[in-house]
């Protein structure tokens, strides 16, 4: 992993992260620091007239914190995600984009259910299918015979693991995270997005923790309704009406719900979605 994406996932986590500190982190990675420049000389980010912008301090200033942190992240994240090859039904910028959808369905949720660190949830979205990436650099053709077998099915790939004993796309993830000395708020999330009971999430016994895992295990649905990005299925499982009354929705709430986070995912600093 990147020393710069595992700095930049706790400053990510850390509600007393500055822009000073994320500065320090991009000036010293070419890739990101090229990428915040393009950005930042984009025109939604600049006025008529106004001289092209040169250093990564302006640059960062005039994108904000916000935007700044989440470009720098998604920027490594890419990156990692893209050195992997793609397959004939798979590949890793499809993966991104469906990872960033639900990174932003995961801080818009948060909101709505009283989480207080909602940068924490965009990462989690954003890093909970690592595990994939993992089994794609692993064995290519496994994998992609995987998705296949799991297309046919019609089942989705996590499902597909367990029926068959394979690697498990969640444990892979997390043994990474835990590997790369992630924080057990990043961990937790990876391990667990694809389990609603939390009877069944063994070793977690924060609520907060629970709570975390529970916002990515629901945008992750959401986006797949959404059909934003490819996560290498094409299954949506609904969550339980048990679940949803936690949230305090019903299942016609779903709806409203989807159309914010669409909208949320367009407004969400569209020159994400154009970074190379």
């Amino acid at each position: 992993m990147p020393q710069i994406l595992e700095d930049l996932v706790k400053k990510l986590s850390d509600p007393n992260s500055n822009l000073d500190s994320v500065e320090e982190l991009v000036e010293v990675d070419q890739s990101i620091t090229t990428q915040v420049l393009q950005v930042a000389n984009k025109v939604e980010f600049t006025e008529p007239g106004e001289e092209r912008i040169t250093t990564i301090h302006d640059a960062l200033h005039k994108l904000g914190f916000e935007n700044a942190k989440k470009i720098a992240l998604n920027v490594s994240v890419l990156k990692l995600m893209k050195l992997t090859k793609s397959t004939v039904n798979f590949s890793g910028e499809d993966l991104w984009q469906h990872s960033l959808a639900v990174a932003v369905a995961s801080s818009e949720i948060s909101k709505l259910v009283g989480y207080d660190n909602p940068d924490q949830a965009y990462a989690c979205g954003l890093m909970h299918d690592i595990g994939k990436v993992i089994k794609l650099k692993y064995n290519k053709k496994d994998f992609s015979k995987e998705l296949a077998s799991a297309y046919r099915k019609k089942i989705d790939l996590y499902d597909l693991e367990i029926m068959r004993n394979l690697i498990r796309h969640d444990i892979a993830g997390a043994k990474m995270m835990q590997a790369w000395n992630m924080p057990e708020s990043l961990i937790l999330p990876v391990l667990w997005h694809h389990v609603e009971d939390r009877s069944l999430r063994a070793e977690v016994d924060s609520p907060d923790h629970h709570l975390l895992i529970d916002i990515v295990y629901f945008s992750n649905f959401i986006v797949h309704k959404l059909g934003i990005g490819f996560s290498g299925h094409g299954i949506t499982k609904n969550p339980s009406d048990k679940f949803l009354r936690s949230f305090g929705l019903s299942t016609e709430g779903i709806e409203d719900l989807a159309g914010q986070i669409q909208q949320a995912f367009e407004d969400a600093c569209p020159s994400l979605l154009l970074l190379d």
